[in-house]
């Protein structure tokens, strides 16, 4: 018995044998038509895809190569060449090798000679739909694609799911394909039927008023239904930072009463959260931060937080405590206190801070309105003393861009008021203005053109009674690179920087991207504070190397100080968002 089948093993093998070394190479060339063709082309060639085959012999390669005119005709009819010249050869180039080269020409495309599209009257007038039909690709005399006519069909399916067209459905669809006089004819008629409505939105959550969470919703039941009110919905429960998941869904649509419910199931957020970090920056050299968080004090959406740093230059304490108001997804009312203290290579001050903050939107603009009441005992060059001031403000700002954190065209805008006067509790009167903006432009594909620039002024008969935090102060990784942390400004007669009355800050930088998170810079900074806008502007310049981290660039720059006689070098290290 293990005779036999040892010879019946030996018997297969020897048969098998002559295959495995007959087994047949295959080199597939196709010309005359773009990328996008000759892809189309060889997911339709059985040749290309039997190429491989442990058991491709000649005449099963020369029985596919016969079938591929065809095969590459019908490859190119989605994309509307009808009538091709496709030129075949098959070449053996040695024993097992062959090669098969077609020569392709699509000839001319086939025509839209006729469009008949209509939609229901109510789609027609819905402005998404009108969007989306006014821009349809296939339109008559242009040519004809098959899948830009799968894609409208796909498109309008999905536009009316997300508008609540529950009943849409395509009364007609077809496309005649008339080769005689070769033109294509498209017939699309799609009936939406009624439009639903929001119906009742169920809250499954025990944690907050529902008041409070219904000024979340930005829609009314009764409202046209629309997908994106439930996106922007749960963005929004997503950011108020009280729920760990928010899981916003439609229900089964009513037919009775054209409405489709919504559910919102809510899970909360631990009771306290913690945070610690650490980080290195020029300015401040080593630091680090522990932050602790109460993101839901009660059932009416108030939070506390808090958070201390500690650096090479100084520390820092604060806690605020945040009530929703008005639109609670934008807009709080902010209590804080805090203690500041910072000492650099010209300044030495402690700050003690209490306050009230109403934070709102308007439209795209954000707005910040305070009132702070600020203790600071200071020292800067020769001027010391321990200052109150009383300072009501405002601020607006403004981002345009895809990202905050990384973008390559970009737009930031801010500018803020703020003041004091002796008759209301401060020691010195003064009132101060300033503003910046920041640009980030696309150049080609890997590169960018970042501007930005800072102007600010302050108004006040007695300059020296002014504590260090509210004089003007140049230089620094966010300033003049080149140039220490706030180490440029007036001097007194002693020499020392004390600051001034007036800040002009501008800066150009070329970036380009060597890889996906690794780049290069080169910039250009010009800036100064000064006691007059004619004053003597410093310049640094240099080259940096940017990584792109998840909290924003990492920037290394190595900066020279151009308008010094002796010209210093300067490393700058920051970590932050583009905007």
């Amino acid at each position: 018995m293990p005779l036999t089948r040892a010879l019946a093993l030996a018997l297969s093998l020897a048969a098998f044998s002559p295959l495995v070394l007959a087994q047949l190479t295959i080199d597939i060339n196709v010309s005359g038509v773009d990328r996008e063709l000759e892809n189309n082309i060889r997911q339709f060639l059985s040749l290309e895809q039997q190429k491989a085959h442990p058991l491709m012999s000649e005449g099963r390669l020369r029985r596919l190569h016969k079938k591929a005119p065809s095969e590459i005709t019908r490859a190119l009819q989605p994309f509307g060449y009808y009538r091709p010249v496709v030129k075949a050869e098959l070449v053996q180039a040695s024993d097992n090798h062959w090669q098969a080269s077609y020569s392709v020409e699509s000839g001319p495309p086939l025509l839209i000679g006729e469009v008949d599209f209509e939609v229901s009257q109510e789609m027609g007038e819905d402005p998404e739909f009108r969007r989306l039909i006014d821009k349809l690709p296939l339109q008559k005399g242009e040519v004809f694609n098959h899948r830009q006519y799968e894609s409208i069909k796909t498109d309008l399916s999905r536009l009316a799911a997300e508008r609540g067209y529950v009943e849409a459905r395509f009364a007609e669809h077809e496309v005649l394909i008339d080769l005689d006089a070769y033109e294509a004819r498209i017939k699309l008629h799609y009936e939406g039927g009624r439009r639903y409505r929001f119906g009742k939105v169920e809250l499954q959550q025990d944690l907050l008023e529902p008041q409070l969470l219904q000024r979340y919703i930005p829609f009314e039941q009764g409202s046209p239904y629309n997908y994106t009110a439930l996106i922007d919905l749960q963005q929004a429960l997503n950011d108020s930072n009280h729920f760990q998941a928010v899981e916003v869904s439609p229900g089964q649509p009513d037919p009775d009463n054209a409405e489709i419910p919504v559910t919102v199931t809510l899970t909360p957020r631990k009771q306290h959260r913690y945070g610690l970090g650490m980080g290195y920056g020029t300015d401040t050299g080593a630091r680090t931060s522990f932050s602790w968080e109460m993101p839901r004090l009660n059932r009416n959406g108030h939070r506390f937080s808090s958070e201390a740093k500690i650096s090479e230059i100084g520390y820092s304490l604060s806690a605020a405590y945040r009530v929703p108001v008005l639109n609670p997804r934008t807009d709080q009312l902010i209590y804080n206190i805090g203690q500041v203290n910072e000492k650099t290579d010209v300044s030495d001050s402690t700050v003690r801070t209490v306050g009230i903050n109403l934070n709102r939107s308007r439209e795209a603009w954000r707005e910040s309105l305070s009132l702070t009441f600020q203790e600071e005992k200071f020292e800067v060059g020769s001027d010391q003393g321990v200052s109150t001031l009383l300072m009501p403000g405002v601020n607006w700002s403004r981002s345009w861009g895809s990202s905050s954190i990384f973008t390559f065209e970009g737009l930031r805008f801010d500018a803020g008021l703020r003041g004091a006067h002796e008759a209301l509790i401060s020691d010195t009167s003064f009132l101060q203005l300033q503003g910046g903006i920041k640009a980030i432009n696309r150049l080609g594909r890997r590169n960018r053109i970042i501007t930005r620039g800072r102007i600010g002024t302050i108004w006040t008969n007695d300059f020296q009674q002014l504590p260090s935090s509210v004089r003007f102060f140049a230089g620094g990784a966010q300033s003049v690179r080149g140039f220490g942390y706030q180490s440029l400004g007036p001097k007194d007669d002693n020499g020392e920087v004390v600051g001034g009355n007036y800040l002009m800050v501008g800066s150009i930088e070329y970036e380009h991207s060597v890889t996906e998170k690794w780049g290069a810079a080169l910039f250009y900074d010009a800036g100064n504070a000064m006691d007059n806008f004619a004053d003597k502007l410093e310049r640094g310049a240099g080259l940096g190397i940017r990584w792109r981290s998840p909290v924003g660039p990492v920037r290394i720059d190595l900066a020279n100080a151009v308008s010094r006689d002796d010209r210093p070098w300067r490393l700058h290290i920051s970590i932050g968002p583009d905007l």
